[in-house]
């Protein structure tokens, strides 16, 4: 159910513009990629350890 005054994401875009959108979202070329995996100090954060889930 969508509440008043809301509206569906990416209503109104086409299939091609929304590619566009969240390419431009995640690409690794943009200015904050660097940061990306790094905490606020920008100290390199330790990925997360395995977990069996078989």
């Amino acid at each position: 159910m969508t509440e008043p005054g809301t509206h569906s994401a990416g209503e109104g875009l086409s299939d091609e513009e929304m590619v566009e959108t969240v390419a431009g979202q995640t690409d690794s070329a943009s200015e904050h990629a660097d940061n990306a995996g790094k905490d606020w100090s920008g100290k390199d954060l330790d990925a997360p350890a395995p977990t069996d889930q078989g």
